[in-house]
This record gives structure tokens, C-alpha cells and sequence, in this order.
């Protein structure tokens, strides 16, 4: 009973329902404008875009799918040649080119990352040199390739748009459990009734985390099923070091999800992803425990979230490489704005470990803190 009272609370709330309705057209207008509209593909000087580009890099993929070789990597420059940036072609007012002209999702990739462009001035010329030990391991044969489309960067940013507005709306929502009573001067009416001392502060704590883990999981299947969709489930058997490059440079003592299907980093990526909104909820909690004023809590919390990502960002980044600086990145990475990341890129394992640990001991203490600190509120603690 105490559970559902306050989960529908927390659910009754009108600007709640406003956001999560805003953050699904948000998504859904932004993977229509940026994911889908980028897709492109030439077909004999015939520009492709949107869903006839992607059908046509799918089934391109698919005749070079299975391990990448040196050889099908020559062999796809042989018949597609390398990829030329849009603003260095001379296209017509349909955005065609002249008669000839082949690109599509697999040139683009072995343009990028297997050819000697960088090295170059930006025009390839040839397959990089054995000593690009990085590009060379992505021709050994120990990669799985395929379409690759929408599973990479593609959706490493769309949900990264998802976990912000989620982190706002589980601001929201949370930032008035503990202090609404507070300023209406219910709490220590609430404390004084059988169940209010424990249960009736356990009670906000789980209603609070089942909105915010249902919110995250309700918008993260929206946003895994429009891709599924439009790009179906190619991509996520693809060698998940093709997909997200970041993770061959990771030392191979520390680091071996290059060779993992790209599925499956995308699925603890997820998981990590419902950690830190879980982990943004406790500190909010625990900050709503603290604050006699919800307007006040909001803003803490907010500041909480964002705070640190931008010390991170303008200042850490910036300093000269030391044990502090270095600590310092370390617990910064571990706290909810940067947390799930450490999935898609070179992050050593143990590195990774400590950051989940850190968080899981800042998810315990903020409910355990916050808890308390409500449950003594009648005597002014």
C-alpha cells in the first residue's frame, strides 16, 4: 500500500508526464533528422538517401560479411573505390554525381579506418602499412565485419541524448520525495503513524527507483526498436572493435571486447547506462533528504549531475598528467554523465570495475543517508 501511494505520487505528477512525452518526440524528431538523414550511398552516380541508402549498404555489407581480410578489404576498393567527402564532389541539384561514381557504408569504412588517409593529407592511395598496428589488426581476420549501420556512434549518441533527458526527468521527479513534505510541514506528521518511522521512507526510496528505472527502460526499448527497424540486427553481430575503433587501442591484457559481437557491448553499455540513472536518483534522494525547500533540491541536484562533467571537461582535461590528476579522472569518469562510456571504449577492466563500485557505494549511501536523515527529522537531525 505504501509503495503504490507513492509511486502513484510520483507518476500523478502533469510536468513528469509533459517531459517524458517531450523526450519521446525529441528522439523520435532527432533520429529522423540526424540518424536517418545522413544515411547516404552513390550508385553509379545516383545519390540514395534515407531507407533506400540504408537497404543498399545492407545488402553491399553483406556480399563482404564475415572476417575482414587484407584482401576484402583490397577487393572492396577494387570495386567501389575510396569514399570522397560530399563537399569535394561536384553534385547536381538531386545531390547526383557524374556517372561512375560508387559509395556506400563498406567503402566508407575501409576508407576510414583501414587505408593510410591519415597519413596522407587526407586522400588515400592504399591499404595502410603494416606498422599501423591498429588498422593492421583489423585486417587479420579475427574481426567479423558487416552492416554496421546505426549500431556505432549512431546510437552511442542518440542514447546518450536519452540518459540526459532521463537524468532530468529522474531529477524532477525525485527532487520533491523528502522535501515536498518538508515545506509542507507533513513529515512529522507522516513519522508519527505506525508504518512511518522505516517503511514509509523505504517506501519513497523503491517507488522513486522503479519510476526511474522504468522511465530509462521504457525510452531505451523506444529507441532500440525504432534502430531494429530501420537498420534490423546486422550490426550487432559485427566484431564490436569495427563498430566502436576505441576499443582495439585498449591493451589486450586489459581489454579483449574488440572481438566481442557488438551486441553485446551494447548490452552492458545499456546496463551501465540504467546504473548511473539509478545512481543519479540516490544522490538526488539523498539531496531531497537534506533540503526543507523542493525548488532548492532541484537545483543541488541538477548541479550534482552537472557539475562535475563540466570541472571534468574544462579544467581536468586540460591539466598536466599526474597520480592526482589522474585519481581525479578516475572518480570524475566513475559518477553518472560519463559512466556508461567506459563500454565503448578502451577503458582497462579493472578501471571499469572501480567505477561501478564507486557508483554502486554512491547508490547505497545516498538511499541509506537519505533514509536516515528523513526518518530523524522529528528531532531536527
Amino acid at each position: 500500500m505504501l509503495f503504490r501511494n507513492e509511486f502513484y505520487k510520483i507518476c500523478s505528477r502533469k510536468i513528469l508526464f509533459t517531459g517524458v512525452l517531450l523526450g519521446f518526440l525529441f528522439l523520435a524528431a532527432y533520429f529522423q533528422m540526424s540518424a536517418l538523414g545522413s544515411e547516404s550511398a552513390y550508385v553509379d552516380g545516383t545519390c540514395l538517401r534515407r531507407t533506400d541508402a540504408i537497404q543498399y549498404n545492407r545488402e553491399t555489407a553483406r556480399r563482404f560479411a564475415g572476417p575482414m581480410t587484407r584482401e576484402k578489404a583490397q577487393a572492396i576498393v577494387d570495386e567501389f573505390g575510396w569514399h570522397i567527402n560530399e563537399d569535394e564532389l561536384e553534385m547536381s541539384e538531386t545531390g547526383d554525381t557524374t556517372p561512375g561514381y560508387y559509395d556506400n557504408s563498406t567503402s566508407r569504412f575501409v576508407t576510414y579506418n583501414l587505408s593510410n588517409i591519415r597519413s596522407n593529407e587526407g586522400t588515400p592511395t592504399a591499404l595502410a602499412a603494416s606498422e599501423n598496428k591498429y588498422t593492421e589488426e583489423m585486417m587479420n581476420g579475427e574481426y567479423e565485419y558487416g552492416y554496421m549501420g546505426g549500431w556505432d556512434d549512431t546510437f552511442r549518441e542518440m542514447h546518450m541524448m536519452l540518459l540526459w533527458i532521463v537524468a532530468a526527468l529522474v531529477i524532477i521527479a525525485c527532487a520533491p520525495v523528502f522535501s515536498e513534505e518538508y515545506a509542507g510541514q507533513t513529515a512529522g506528521i507522516l513519522l508519527t503513524t505506525q508504518n512511518g518511522k522505516g517503511k514509509t521512507a523505504a517506501a519513497k526510496i523503491l517507488a522513486a527507483f522503479t519510476w526511474a528505472a522504468g522511465i530509462y527502460v521504457l525510452l531505451t526499448l523506444f529507441l532500440v526498436g525504432a534502430f531494429l527497424c530501420f537498420y534490423g540486427t546486422d550490426g550487432l553481430f559485427v566484431s564490436a572493435g569495427l563498430s566502436f575503433p576505441d576499443l582495439i587501442t585498449g591493451s589486450v591484457l586489459w581489454n579483449t571486447d574488440s572481438h566481442k559481437p557488438t551486441g553485446i557491448v551494447l548490452l552492458l553499455y545499456l546496463m551501465a547506462g540504467l546504473l548511473s540513472v539509478l545512481v543519479t536518483a540516490a544522490i538526488t534522494l539523498f539531496i531531497s533528504s537534506v533540503k526543507k525547500s523542493t525548488f532548492s533540491a532541484l537545483l543541488w541536484s541538477a548541479a550534482a549531475y552537472l557539475l562535475p562533467a563540466a570541472i571534468y571537461s574544462v579544467f581536468l582535461l586540460g591539466m598536466r598528467v599526474s597520480k592526482v590528476i589522474m585519481l581525479l579522472r578516475l572518480l570524475f569518469n566513475s559518477l553518472p554523465f560519463f559512466l556508461p562510456l567506459h563500454e565503448l571504449t578502451s577503458t582497462p577492466v579493472l578501471y571499469r570495475l572501480f567505477g561501478y563500485l564507486f557508483s554502486g557505494c554512491i547508490l547505497v549511501s545516498g538511499c541509506v543517508l537519505g533514509c536516515r536523515k528523513y526518518c530523524r527529522y522529528q528531532v531536527g537531525k
